[in-house]
């Protein structure tokens, strides 16, 4: 009976061993779970932080854009009026030499708001 006794508390032990590896593994298994649902929340985060951070990037590219095209235009605008400008001091240059009049004018008092825009 002892012998009998010895093997069935043997299986006993064996079961119970068994038992809390199971036990164990299951406990692992619960955190892993938890583990990667946090992990799927941080991620669920990350791509929303990176979604909004990728709108304001092309918001700021447009943005850029625009202004390239901006300046761009005022350059142009900017060289058109330097253009018109030389023009119009080379045609009083060319029509002083030209004209008696008009050098006998501009000899003369000039009246100031046109010694101004002349003398630029």
């Amino acid at each position: 009976m002892s012998l009998r006794l010895a093997v069935a508390g043997v299986i006993l032990l064996a079961f119970l061993g068994l038992a809390g590896v199971a036990a164990w593994y299951r406990g692992d298994a619960i955190a892993a779970q938890a583990e990667a649902a946090e992990a799927r929340r941080n991620l669920d985060a990350a791509v929303a932080a990176n979604e909004a951070q990728q709108a304001a990037i092309s918001r700021m590219q447009a943005t850029a854009a625009a202004n390239e095209r901006i300046i761009s235009q005022m350059a142009d605008q900017v060289a058109a009026i330097n253009e018109t400008m030389n023009e119009t001091s080379q045609q009083i240059g060319e029509l002083k030499d030209a004209n008696e009049d008009v050098r006998a004018y501009l000899a003369g008092r000039v009246p100031a708001d046109l010694d101004r825009v002349l003398n630029r």
